[in-house]
């Protein structure tokens, strides 16, 4: 009997890392590592999955896709630069290649869980969306017809580092990973989120998500009167705490957009932490009938 060849899916987050096997359809041996106190070196990461391949009793594997927080070469397949990663000019894909033993692809994490959603999530249906996710970090791609609007040099994917927020908000003053203040990541950021939550409760703890929200909304409604988009599709592990900032987010994307009569729609995403996999899973597929 033929053996069963699958594509591998590998997700790399700023504090974990999620790997599964993509059939074709759907994904399977879903698995997820934290980092921790590991640092997050391609090496590391090449024995991480190496490991996980042998414990699954190393299925026969055609190719691999790595999504990444990162801005990422397709072409020479290398990590240029990573702030949440602290990574520049990594040869990723080399180094995992040479240990799995098959070719493997490098993307930015949010095209390919942008492309999820384009094909089989909140996007399905429309062919111009926002994909934005909520999570470590903030980053954002516009979809049109299914395919992804990079901008000029590629960078069109960092609304975190976007300075939108004013030297009056307290939190914007604090220098943002990239390590310059005002940035949306360093308002609406999920490292903020832990921050806070770690340290208030109660009345705080209900202000935080009400401020959250409105803060949100404001730069969702940035992004429409410059993109004016069909829809916005929210992800990222902040959208867990939805119904504590959805209503103030929508107040404020209403009060502060320039058009109402023609808001864009927001949807949160029904993939959840698995749309990175499967747009990995998908790349995988495509590049191999390529």
């Amino acid at each position: 009997m033929r053996k069963t060849t699958y594509w591998l899916a590998v997700d790399i987050g700023a504090s974990s890392m999620k790997v599964a096997l993509w059939d074709g359809r759907r994904l399977s041996r879903v698995n997820r590592t934290d980092f921790g106190s590991s640092i997050a070196k391609p090496d590391w990461i090449a024995q991480r999955l190496c490991s996980k391949l042998r414990s699954w009793g190393e299925p026969r594997i055609h190719s691999a896709v790595v999504g990444v927080p990162a801005l990422v070469d397709p072409e020479h397949r290398t990590v240029l630069t990573s702030v949440n990663l602290g990574w520049r000019n990594t040869p990723l894909a080399s180094v995992l290649g040479k240990a799995l033993g098959v070719p493997v692809y490098v993307e930015t994490d949010i095209f390919l869980a942008a492309r999820a959603e384009a094909e089989v999530g909140a996007g399905r249906n429309s062919a111009d969306f926002v994909y934005v996710n909520l999570g470590t970090g903030v980053s954002h791609v516009r979809m049109l017809r299914k395919a992804p609007q990079l901008g000029a040099h590629g960078l069109a994917a960092n609304l975190g580092h976007a300075p939108l927020f004013s030297g009056r908000d307290r939190r914007a003053r604090q220098p943002c990973g990239c390590g310059r203040p005002y940035c949306v990541e360093s308002v609406i950021g999920g490292r903020v989120v832990a921050t806070v939550l770690r340290r208030w409760g109660g009345r705080e703890h209900r202000r935080f998500w009400r401020d959250y929200g409105t803060n949100l909304g404001i730069v969702l409604s940035c992004m429409a009167s410059l993109l004016d988009p069909e829809r916005f599709v929210l992800n990222g592990g902040v959208c867990a705490s939805r119904p504590l900032f959805e209503a103030s987010m929508l107040a404020a994307f209403e009060r502060h957009t320039v058009h109402p009569g023609a808001l864009p729609k927001i949807c949160f995403s029904r993939l959840g932490d698995r749309a990175g996999l499967i747009g990995a899973g998908l790349a995988a597929q495509q590049m191999g009938n390529e």
